[in-house]
């Protein structure tokens, strides 16, 4: 179990990173190293005394724990009420990945490859680490972010105090850094890319997970499925002072098949790994695209799912994995695409292609982002609305329908379904129990329609563009 950090004052200094092998003032860095270089900065920020931190162990990684559940059990006391706290100064580059709450601190990565920490009692900046420089859209074959800096969400351990994030840094390479949570010092760095995998081709959009000491890092494709590219899953083995060995696997596909659902890796309570593809290029060999695949925790394929229609989900680039799978009690699996069908599985025998309990139509138009869940209970986000839905026994049933303009991915908190409506640039708040909006707040153009907020301390936090809001009571 991991425990709130202790906060204490910082100093502003300098780390030289050649990508791969990092030094500082102080502790020892991972000894890989390359010729490519580029300088990491850490600033330290004037901020007010930090409160003592929350006892709660905080939203530390996408959508609160490794089940990627979207629970907050310390939101807003009362979100009906809620009101803006306060709004961040300017960040370096747009913000892709979601919020990460850490009781009276907020972790947020941008896409110029930089990572802040936030007083989350006012938005101030305590630090700032830059990485490195990103890579500009001209000089990929397709993509629609510029520049490419840190898309994911990054993963913190409180216990060990560090903060992991993974940028595309120039000349072209994702590397993980390991960051000092409490001073933004640079620790550590390793490339990341698969073996024979282009940067070029491979984003990584998908959050990275920590499990029994490693890390694990999905790769996708870029908008426009250009190039050879695979969904693949990096592994690094992380301690103290060093990034250690690095693993892969890749999926099996002709091409294409992509884990690029925001949420990424949902990690079991036994440590293995579930995510979901995109199509690949198949015509009838089926190759792992379209497909739910169960992972040990040593990356060895274990089962699958795949629709019995996947063929025609390749065809028309309907992908099944536009959403990332949740893990829901007594062993089930539920799963939700472009198509809008959701598919219960068997989390122990995801029963092969067509091998689902139960299937029937949860949207009537695509599903985008991550789907919040407590208990048994689902807030899907279609593109033209919320839809509850509740697992019964190998079954599952769709309540209320909620109208939201292009939703981005739901949390709970507070007794309240969140989400940004990505189309209009509002934050809102619906009534679990009836899907009737309750809160609403404008919060400005947001980059992504996977948007997302995340809860803790009393608060809901969110980005837009290039600032970070909190709401709370």
């Amino acid at each position: 179990m991991t425990t709130a950090p202790r906060w204490f004052a910082v100093s502003a200094m300098v780390v030289v990173c050649s990508l791969g092998a990092c030094s500082s003032g102080s502790g020892t860095g991972n000894r890989r190293s390359t010729s490519n270089s580029s300088v990491a900065t850490t600033t330290a920020h004037a901020a007010s005394a930090p409160a003592a931190a929350s006892s709660a162990v905080g939203w530390t990684t996408y959508d609160h724990d490794a089940a990627r559940s979207g629970f907050a059990p310390d939101g807003p006391a009362s979100p009906a009420t809620a009101h803006k706290l306060w709004t961040s100064s300017l960040l370096d580059g747009d913000v892709y990945a979601q919020p990460l709450v850490l009781g009276d601190r907020v972790v947020v990565a941008t896409e110029n490859d930089t990572v802040y920490l936030l007083d989350a009692t006012n938005g101030t900046v305590v630090w700032s680490a830059h990485l490195g420089e990103p890579v500009p859209a001209s000089s990929l074959p397709c993509g629609n972010v510029d520049p490419v800096g840190i898309t994911s969400t990054p993963v913190v351990d409180t216990a060990a105090g560090r903060v992991y994030a993974v940028g595309l840094v120039e000349p072209g390479r994702h590397v993980l850094f390991d960051l000092d949570l409490s001073t933004g010092r640079l620790v550590a760095s390793t490339p990341v890319d698969a073996p024979g995998a282009s940067a070029a081709v491979h984003n990584q959009r998908g959050a990275l997970a920590l499990s029994n000491g490693t890390v694990y890092i999905p790769y996708g494709g870029r908008l426009g499925d250009c190039g050879d590219y695979h969904g693949r899953v990096v592994a690094v083995v992380v301690s103290a002072s060093r990034l250690g060995t690095v693993a892969s696997y890749t999926l099996p596909t002709q091409r294409e098949g992509g884990f690029w659902a925001p949420s990424g890796v949902t990690i079991a309570s036994d440590g293995s790994l579930y995510l979901t593809s995109g199509n690949s290029s198949s015509t009838g060999v089926y190759d792992y695209g379209n497909s739910v695949v169960h992972l040990s925790g040593g990356l060895q394929l274990v089962d699958s799912f795949a629709p019995s229609d996947w063929v025609t989900l390749n065809a028309g680039d309907v992908d099944l994995g536009s959403v990332g799978p949740a893990l829901l009690p007594n062993g089930r699996v539920f799963q939700v695409g472009k198509n809008g069908t959701g598919y219960l599985l068997d989390a122990n025998h995801l029963g092969g292609v067509g091998g689902q309990l139960h299937s029937a139509s949860v949207c009537s138009t695509y599903a985008f982002g991550a789907v919040a869940h407590r208990a048994k209970t689902l807030y899907v986000p279609c593109t033209d609305g919320i839809a509850e839905v509740t697992v019964r026994g190998n079954s599952f049933t769709v309540g209320w329908r909620a109208s939201v303009s292009t939703p981005g991915p739901t949390i709970i908190a507070g007794g309240a379904v969140w989400t940004v409506a990505t189309g209009s640039g509002a934050l809102l708040a619906l009534d679990a129990a009836s899907g009737k909006t309750i809160f609403s707040q404008t919060i400005g153009r947001v980059p992504s329609r996977f948007t997302s907020p995340a809860a803790g301390d009393g608060r809901v936090v969110v980005a837009a563009q290039r600032t970070v809001l909190a709401f709370g009571n």
